[in-house]
């Protein structure tokens, strides 16, 4: 997977609504219409309930250094969203284009993140295994777990593969100059290098 903020990175494998077959929205903000802002703040809010960890909101908006998007932008001509994010570890894409409109795409996958949350409410099913096809499929071409942890398989074992995640996640944090792209690599080649070393 190689999400950005900006330009918009669709997931693979998600098709695309035609153009002529996207329609407005009509999700509001207090009986007014919905601005960026207050669709970037309900997504965010609903991830930050799902608990979701190391969120990547991407589009064809341009942003500012801090993530938000830029004033005074013109409307771009796609309107797709994508949520991209970790819950209990694993990489999840869930994207939107069925509106004309960025604001209601993000609207629309905060909705859907509440409906989720109201499912796992009811205790059948938790919120992984909910948005179980959501689940993020790596980019064809990216990079192998051994070259992330920067192990060989003969070396890795549970806890040489912990350690090196551990030691990546100091060096790599956002804080620390790293990105939550860097972060979801990271966690994403552990998972494997786990699984693959384990069975």
């Amino acid at each position: 997977m190689s999400e950005e903020a900006y330009p918009l990175a669709w997931p693979m494998g998600k098709p695309r609504t035609p153009y002529a077959r996207q329609r407005r929205g009509a999700f509001k903000q207090d009986g007014k219409p919905l601005t960026m802002t207050g669709a970037r703040r309900r997504l965010t809010e609903e991830l930050g309930r799902l608990g979701a960890r190391y969120v990547i909101l991407s589009s064809n908006v341009p942003v500012r250094l801090d993530g938000l998007p830029r004033a005074g932008q013109r409307k771009p001509d796609d309107p797709g969203v994508c949520a991209y994010f970790q819950l209990d570890g694993k990489p999840y894409a869930m994207a939107c284009d069925t509106f004309s409109e960025v604001e209601q795409n993000m609207a629309a996958i905060a909705g859907h993140i509440d409906a989720t949350r109201t499912i796992t409410r009811y205790g059948v099913a938790s919120a992984a295994e909910t948005l179980q096809a959501f689940q993020a499929l790596p980019a064809p071409g990216g990079r192998h777990w051994t070259a992330v942890l920067g192990l060989t398989k003969a070396e890795a074992s549970p806890d040489t593969i912990k350690a090196a995640h551990r030691r990546l996640l100091l060096d790599r944090h956002p804080d620390r100059g790293g990105s939550d792209a860097d972060m979801a690599e990271i966690n994403a080649a552990r998972d494997q290098a786990l699984k693959e070393t384990n069975p």
